[in-house]
């Protein structure tokens, strides 16, 4: 009985539900249809108005037209009239135009057709003038041939002859022009080289070298000569032994003095017995040959360090090793008291320079320059000349010809051919006769004097000559009864071309011939002195 009464509640809610549903779906479209005629009412009234809002804004469009017509109709009218001004002045002028156009085209062709017609006069004119000198080649092929014929002459003779005279005469034009350009050369040369010589000077800088000569030793107290000087004198010949150089000691003298050839073993030898000379303790004999191996090393070190940076201040470049081995020995090498390490840097330097405002090679200069005196660091132990000794050395060691040749001719061992020749001659100069640079020791500047006075004294009719000025100038007295004015002058020349020749010496010389005339006369005493005495 529940049963049945559950299952007819279950089938009513179902059939109300869908009765519901049905309810609800046939509301939705009277609701739908109703919203549709609405929609449909309002749109036809939205339509309406904007139909009537247009109506209404053409006309205020038309009214505002008709507004701005009448207000700009009288300027409208005078730019129509103003334009239809202008097209017909355009129109005028375009006619005009054309006609100047058709009458440039006329006469331009009428100018072409003259310029063909000159054309092909020309070129008639061209083919006769070719077919003329054709002929005339040809009458003087036949007139040469005939005229040789009658003269008995070859023609290729006959034109070598006539090129022969006009070289000569091109010749003669060169020649002529060359000796104008060398004669004002001549004027000119010597302001010239001074100016270049002042330009070089100028910018010339370089540490000045104040060193004189080796310095020498001295004993610091009285027991180190006795120890140098034993009565076997085992110390002494020992360091003599393995130096290679006298040692002189003289009994009333401090200074020990050092002889040798060699100047790098002269340094070594003064550098072993200073070094030896500060020990207190005693010395043995094996001590001296660590010292001197300590000295030869430190030695060899600072050759070697100099002769680098020689090579490296004048950027020289893949210079031989031994070659600055050799450059870094000058660094002992003394001429006339001056440094020949420091002259050569000064030369490299100044050579560099002069190339530089001559516009040639700077590098071939410089390196020329630092190399010409390379041959007295070993002129002691090689026979000849320092110029002919450097040149030979260091052409063996990779350096170029130009340079051998430059090192080889700066003392006319060689006649110099080149411009870098004459210009390390220029600067070897330079740096050994300016100022201060070299000066003679009292031997050699008592050998020079007594050298200038046996020359000058040697020619006949000098009575007297006086080495002045430090022995820059030779004044040489005369006979005036056996050498006149003319003969003083010629006698000047003669006597510095024997200085030049036999003497050898840096700078220059001056020779000064005195002939002067002495006359003497005696007075007497008057005889009337001695009667006033009397009366």
């Amino acid at each position: 009985m529940l049963l049945n009464i559950l299952t007819y509640s279950a089938v009513g809610l179902l059939i109300g539900a869908v009765l519901g549903f049905a309810f609800y779906k046939w509301g939705s479209r009277i609701y739908l249809k109703q919203a549709e005629t609405e929609a449909t009412e309002m749109v036809d009234e939205a339509k309406e108005l904007a139909e009537i809002k247009e109506i209404e804004r053409n006309e205020k469009l038309t009214e505002i037209e008709m507004e701005l017509w009448t207000k700009s109709e009288p300027d409208l009218l005078k730019i129509e009239l103003q334009v239809t001004d202008l097209e017909t002045e355009y129109q005028e002028r375009k006619a005009r135009h054309d006609e100047n156009v058709s009458a440039l085209k006329s006469t331009q062709d009428k100018k072409h057709n003259e310029i063909r017609q000159k054309e092909l006069e020309i070129k008639k004119k061209q083919l006769f003038h070719q077919d003329f000198k054709k002929m005339i080649k040809a009458e003087q092929k036949k007139m040469v041939v005939e005229l040789c014929a009658k003269l008995n002459l070859n023609a290729e003779d006959v034109k070598r002859g006539i090129a022969d005279e006009f070289i000569n005469d091109v010749k003669r034009i060169i020649l002529r022009d060359a000796e104008f350009y060398e004669l004002d050369v001549k004027e000119q040369q010597e302001v010239i080289a001074k100016r270049l010589l002042d330009i070089a000077l100028d910018r010339f800088a370089r540490p000045y070298c104040a060193e004189r000569g080796i310095a020498p030793v001295y004993f610091p107290e009285n027991y180190h000569r006795n120890w140098l000087v034993d009565a076997e004198k085992k110390n002494l010949t020992k360091i003599q032994d393995l130096t290679g150089c006298d040692i002189i000691v003289e009994p009333d003298n401090d200074m020990i003095g050092v002889a040798g050839f060699d100047p790098v073993r002269r340094e070594l030898t003064r550098r072993v017995l200073e070094r030896l000379l500060k020990e207190k303790k005693t010395i043995t004999l094996e001590y001296i040959d660590r010292t001197y191996t300590n000295q030869k090393n430190e030695l060899f070190k600072q050759i070697k360090h100099d002769g680098d940076s020689i090579a490296k201040e004048l950027k020289l470049e893949n210079m031989h090793p031994e070659v600055k081995q050799m450059m870094g020995s000058l660094r002992f090498r003394y001429s006339f008291t001056q440094n020949q390490y420091f002259h050569c840097g000064e030369v490299g330097w100044l050579c560099g320079l002069l190339s530089g405002e001559l516009g040639i090679d700077v590098k071939i200069g410089k390196r020329s320059g630092v190399l010409h005196d390379i041959g007295k660091s070993m002129d002691h132990a090689v026979d000849g000349g320092h110029a002919v000794i450097g040149a030979n050395f260091i052409a063996k060691r990779g350096e170029s010809p130009e340079v051998v040749h430059n090192v080889r001719a700066h003392h006319y061992d060689e006649t110099p051919n080149s411009v870098h020749a004459f210009l390390v001659i220029a600067a070897d100069a330079m740096s050994g006769g300016r100022p201060g640079a070299r000066r003679s020791t009292l031997e050699t500047y008592a050998q020079k004097v007594t050298e200038l006075q046996e020359i000058a004294r040697s020619f006949e009719g000098v009575t007297d000559c006086y080495v002045l000025s430090g022995g820059r100038e030779c004044r040489v007295y005369v006979n005036n009864k056996k050498i006149s004015d003319r003969d003083a002058l010629a006698l000047s020349l003669k006597i510095a071309a024997q200085i030049e020749k036999e003497c050898n010496y840096p700078g220059q010389i001056k020779v000064v011939v005195v002939r002067e005339t002495i006359v003497q006369e005696h007075t007497m005493g008057k005889q009337k002195y001695k009667e006033e005495e009397s009366v």
